[in-house]
């Protein structure tokens, strides 16, 4: 009866608090293959267009052994406090050691293309109204591919703060000065914006941005009725896109603020003076194609001197300073982005206020369940001891060593063959009835897993009862005749 019980008592110990156990069943099961059976069975994931699909699933692939190892590190940190390595309970700890680090964060990003998933979403969006056109979208993916390494760096360094937060680690974060420092950052977002003549999009699409800009500022009209044709405009935009770019990235911070909301309006001051020698034999041109009628007839150094005084007094003032605001753009985006701040911040909060009561309960019910395992572990201790006291009696009984032998051979021989007989047993007839069930293709290999773990245990204990007990049964018979051989 000892026997059997210990049994049972050893495969608890080995199975159900055993972390390693549990880690070794989660890292058979193939998640990634149970969520892409569940997006194939779901009807809404036809929603879902097959390359993101496919994206999402690579994926989750490639970051799952990250979050299986993090799942491992929290089971031995709570498993270290139910077997009384720890005097007390913390939950939020576990959490930080584990999945709520910046290095787990740098791990799952290390792992995952930002702009192969940001490419597919944003294709998802083509066509519906929303979305970014294929030379934007291209333009933007190109530059997240540029700068993956520095935007993962950020996020890593963004979510410091954050998890410090959640964990109650400290006592207010701010959502701004954290973007602020981080993503959106003065020189992450200059290096961005110095980037983004790199490919033929991103230039065109800054030419294209400075000649609404001069659009807006001069029309297509200078001083004295001389008229800019579209081709000359788009000259004098790609002349200036140079130094609208270098204008833009001294004025990312304003601009930034704005964005948060942190500014009322910004303004961005566009230096000309590079590029008045080009912008120069652009106006020229027009201006001698559309020569003022005072002018005709003079000789080529008079009408040279009068282009000189007009484009000097009159041309030069119009354009040495141009300057965009958010006023002249009529733009009111810091007040939607701002709201959203302060909805993530509101969110962060009820997250931070339930990881704190759940964490209560938790470690409450660790409490709990300690005590139990105490209660088994000095059972299972005291059980072994009962054996050995059982044993000892035995043999202080018997006081010979053929009966004491014999007795406890048959004793221990008995529960091995018939433990072993009933596991083996047990076994063949549970994978028959596994084998009936409709088990995800994801989880066909868990069933023997699970089986074969959680008998060995028992077929350990058999094995040794049943191997002892053979021998101080052979011993019961060999060793009166050795004694006897020696007396002789």
């Amino acid at each position: 009866m000892s026997l059997c019980i210990v049994g049972i008592a050893y495969t608890v110990n080995q199975v159900v608090l055993n972390p390693h156990y549990i880690v070794r069943i989660l890292n058979e099961i193939d998640f990634s293959q149970i969520i892409q059976e569940q997006i194939n069975t779901q009807p809404s994931s036809g929603n879902l267009p097959p390359e993101l699909q496919a994206a999402l699933i690579y994926t989750f692939r490639k970051i799952e052994p990250a979050i299986k190892k993090q799942i491992g590190i929290a089971l031995e940190d709570t498993y270290t406090y139910l077997k009384g390595k720890r005097a007390i309970p913390n939950f939020k700890g576990t959490l930080s050691k584990s999945m709520m680090n910046s290095q787990f964060v740098a791990d799952l990003l290390d792992k995952v293309d930002l702009s192969q998933l940001i490419d597919q979403a944003l294709k998802n969006q083509t066509g519906t109204g929303t979305g970014f056109s294929d030379d934007s979208r291209n333009a933007l993916i190109k530059t997240i591919d540029d700068h993956q390494p520095s935007l993962k760096k950020q996020i890593v360094n963004a979510s410091v703060p954050i998890f410090g937060y959640l964990l109650m680690q400290s006592s207010s974060v701010d959502l701004k000065t954290t973007l602020r420092q981080t993503i959106l950052s003065d020189s992450f977002m200059s290096e961005v914006i110095n980037s983004l003549d790199s490919t033929t999009t991103t230039k065109d699409i800054m030419t294209q941005m400075t000649r609404d800009l001069l659009t807006y500022k001069i029309g297509n009209q200078l001083p004295k009725g001389i008229t800019l044709s579209d081709d000359q405009i788009d000259s004098m935009a790609t002349a200036i896109e140079p130094t609208f770019k270098t204008g833009l990235a001294n004025s990312i911070g304003p601009i930034v603020d704005f964005l948060l909301g942190n500014k009322q309006n910004f303004n961005v001051s566009i230096p000309i003076t590079p590029a008045i020698p080009t912008l120069k034999t652009i106006v020229k041109e027009a201006y001698m194609a559309q020569l003022p009628a005072k002018l005709q007839g003079l000789p080529q150094t008079s009408i040279d001197i009068a282009f000189e005084q007009y484009f000097t007094a009159d041309v030069q003032p119009e354009i040495s300073s141009l300057e965009l605001n958010s006023t002249d753009l009529g733009l009111n985006m810091s007040g939607d982005i701002a709201t959203s701040l302060t909805k993530a911040q509101n969110s962060l909060t009820d997250a931070r206020n339930s990881i704190d009561k759940t964490s209560q309960d938790i470690e409450n019910n660790l409490k709990k369940a300690r005590t139990y395992v105490e209660y088994f572990r000095l059972g299972f201790a005291c059980l072994i001891a009962l054996i050995i006291v059982f044993i000892v009696g035995i043999i202080l009984i018997c006081r010979s060593v053929k009966d004491s032998c014999r007795n406890l051979g048959i004793v221990f021989f008995i529960y091995g063959a018939g433990m072993l007989a009933v596991v083996l047993i047990a076994k063949y007839f549970a994978i028959q009835q596994f084998a009936k069930l409709n088990i995800p293709q994801a989880l066909n290999n868990v069933p023997g897993i699970l089986l074969n773990d959680v008998t060995s245990p028992l077929r350990f204990v058999s094995l040794v009862c049943l191997i002892g007990g053979f021998l101080m049964t052979v011993t019961s018979f060999v060793y009166p005749r050795l004694k006897w051989s020696k007396i002789e």
